[in-house]
């Protein structure tokens, strides 16, 4: 987590998707190797939003990977055909911990299974307790401090996408739960900035926003959460030699959003 630079704004900036380090450990339990791990990624979206304190804002990203823990999924969203002890699971899966996608994945992008034998419930509670938890404990704890200090909070949760997704022709993506994970002006800022740069925005297809967004966007209590996917090809550059290196227009712009909504959370705050 990364506190504000200068002045604290009831603005949170979130990327839970970026952590890219894998322990020893991790890698020996799977039956993948890293370069495949690694493209379920949200690649350097932290570097994307770096600068996100020096807009008043509070930055908090994962350090832990998406496929060890994804904490955009709920706690229990795991699919209980790949725990050995699966009586003992309390598992609650939706479509996407079916499918293997939930907190504690069972596949990679693509569908590649991670594990050529199942995981005990042991395993899966060590990593909500070390992972899960206190994500959100942490997420929590800021969104209520400023509520309580400034009447009101705003959470941008920022992910990467890779380009066509059901047919997407979409270079970034706002997901506000159809309107009930915040207000519409909040989402037409961020869209107002974006189109600026010529970029195609589309408002909840093909995403809505996950398990953050729905969960803690609740604007009549005075919690604003906003999800926003940028797509990958924008960003990410393939480099002679192998890896890619980041197109730093889009850091540029990136940056421009987040002082937009920092902008308008000020002025939210001079009409409190």
């Amino acid at each position: 987590m990364s506190p504000p630079a200068d002045r604290d704004l009831p603005l949170i900036v979130s990327s839970p998707h970026s952590g890219r380090d894998y322990e020893a450990a991790f890698l020996e339990r799977c039956r993948l190797p890293l370069n495949v791990l690694r493209t379920s990624e949200d690649f350097h979206v932290d570097t994307l939003v770096a600068s996100a304190p020096s807009h008043g804002a509070t930055l908090l990203h994962a350090n832990f990977p998406r496929v060890v823990c994804d904490v955009n999924r709920a706690c229990m969203d795991i699919d209980p055909r790949m725990i050995s002890d699966v009586s003992k699971s309390g598992c609650a899966p939706t479509s996407r911990g079916l499918a293997g996608l939930g907190s504690v994945p069972g596949v990679v992008s693509g569908g590649q299974l991670l594990y050529a034998t199942r995981l005990s419930m042991e395993e899966v509670t060590e990593r909500l307790q070390r992972f899960w938890r206190p994500y959100h404990e942490t997420l929590s704890e800021l969104i209520e401090s400023k509520r309580q200090r400034y009447g009101f909070c705003v959470l941008l949760d920022v992910h990467s996408m890779p380009p066509g997704v059901e047919g997407s022709r979409a270079d970034c993506v706002i997901g506000d739960r159809y309107g009930t994970s915040c207000d519409r002006e909040m989402s037409r800022v961020i869209a107002a900035v974006l189109r600026e740069q010529k970029f195609q925005v589309a408002r909840n297809h093909p995403f809505a926003g996950g398990y953050i967004t729905t969960h803690y966007g609740r604007p009549r209590e005075g919690m604003q959460a906003i999800q926003l996917e940028i797509c990958r090809t924008l960003y990410m550059h393939p480099r002679n030699g192998g890896g890619f290196g980041l197109n730093v227009r889009i850091v540029d712009s990136v940056d421009r959003v987040i002082a937009a909504t920092a902008q308008e959370v000020r002025h939210r705050l001079r009409g409190s």
